[in-house]
């Protein structure tokens, strides 16, 4: 036991030193650290220098709904250094929330788990490229993480009416953050109601509460004529775009690996047992949708912007395969085992199903998607709304295979921006 503790700790040290010196020196191993924070820095100082009903829109640099620049205004911060400790603040906060949260879950759940391996468990999302370079560049993601984690922490504690309404409270902020996370607004709402019976002075707290914290949002979406700010309709306009969903399914794959090779081999032979002729139709479906869909006059192809790892190993290394009906070929079929992977834990987990659908609706709808919407989302609800009330879960297991995981992933965006992206 003290073997195994001495070891978790070494590993947190790693983390924890890797991060403070990737904090130490500006490491961007997101590769858009640096484009990024030109826009962030930009709506800093609109918010800084401009009354807030006065802003104007068009000159806002960003997709999102702006809390992250409120605060910054509410707090009064004009100097990017003490901004840069803030965002550190938000990230680590965030840490210590989500272990927060675990303890809960092994509480309620009788789990037993040791708590220093919950810790080591919540440590994880430093090891992401996304969350560490949104951290170390004063990016606007990691505040949403915060108010989701927080969400959660209150969801995971006992259903009083003051744990209900902060948990409203921050699925709200949460959203007011990104849009995107309208999927955990909706996740609450519907853990939270009681639909066999709808007139009931809880339920009616529940929706009007949601009503009020979420209306101000209607102002933004006036005031922009839509769902993104001005510059944004012009630049990434929202439009359904078949080519985004192969790439949606082989990111959410890339990121439940872990969690497959994780799994129950016998209920992930089950599922295919059971609906193998559902899933080879399938496959004729995704070759037959897909593949003309993928070509080279595509944003993801022909400026190599988004797409995730996968996309970019298959078309842009060109490593291995160097035809590109083959590289087509092989990218369906790896987008069809991701959405097979999707459809698998969207079976077996009510908020997991909410969560997947509601992305898969926001993001084919996106002009580029981006690795980084995706990590470490992912891992983290996989994690909270899965696994951590698994009973036969190898905690020690699952931490070292995301350990191992998540740090090549690591090291392979280190070694493609400051390397191969030269070539």
């Amino acid at each position: 036991m003290v073997k195994k503790k001495s070891f978790l700790l070494s590993l947190n040290i790693l983390i924890y030193l890797s991060f403070f010196l990737g904090y130490f020196f500006q490491e961007n191993s997101a590769g858009g650290g640096l484009i990024d924070f030109k826009h962030i820095s930009n709506n800093i100082l609109l918010f800084n220098e401009n009354k807030f009903f006065e802003i104007d829109w068009t000159k806002y640099e960003s997709t999102s709904l702006p809390i992250y620049y409120l605060i910054i205004k509410t707090l009064n911060i004009s100097d990017f250094f003490k901004i840069g400790l803030l965002n550190m603040f938000i990230s680590l906060s965030s840490i210590l929330i989500f272990f927060k949260s675990l303890i809960n879950i092994n509480q309620r759940y009788e789990l037993k788990t040791d708590k220093i391996l919950l810790f080591s468990i919540s440590s994880l999302p430093l090891l992401s490229p996304y969350f560490r370079t949104s951290t170390f560049w004063m990016l606007e993601e990691n505040i949403g993480y915060l108010f989701m984690l927080l969400s959660i922490f209150f969801w995971t504690r006992q259903k009083t009416y003051i744990n209900i309404f902060f948990c409203i409270i921050f699925s709200s902020l949460a959203f007011y953050s990104r849009q995107s996370y309208a999927f955990l607004a909706i996740i609450m709402f519907f853990n939270f109601i009681d639909f066999k019976k709808l007139f009931t002075f809880r339920n009616i707290f529940i929706i009007n509460s949601f009503l009020i914290l979420l209306f101000p949002s209607l102002y933004f979406f006036k005031e922009w004529g839509g769902l993104v700010p001005p510059a944004a309709i012009i630049d990434r306009p929202i439009e359904f775009k078949f080519i985004n969903l192969p790439i949606i399914f082989s990111i959410c794959l890339f990121y439940l690996i872990p969690f497959l090779i994780m799994e129950n081999k016998k209920r992930i032979w089950n599922f295919f047992f059971e609906n193998k002729y559902i899933i080879f139709l399938s496959l004729i479906f995704f070759c037959f949708i897909f593949f003309d869909k993928i070509n080279t006059e595509e944003v993801y192809y022909k400026y190599k912007l988004g797409g995730g790892l996968i996309y970019k190993l298959n078309f842009h290394l060109n490593l291995i395969i160097k035809s590109f009906f083959i590289q087509k070929l092989f990218f369906v079929f790896i987008s069809w085992v991701g959405f097979l992977s999707i459809i698998f834990y969207f079976l077996r987990s009510f908020n997991l199903k909410i969560f997947f659908l509601v992305f898969i609706i926001i993001f084919s709808n996106a002009n580029i998607v981006f690795q980084e919407y995706f990590d470490p989302m992912i891992t983290i609800l996989m994690i909270i709304f899965y696994k951590a009330i698994d009973p036969h879960c190898n905690f020690n297991k699952l931490y070292l295979i995301l350990y191992g995981y998540k740090s090549i992933l690591l090291l392979s965006c280190l070694i493609y921006y400051v390397q191969l992206v030269k070539l």
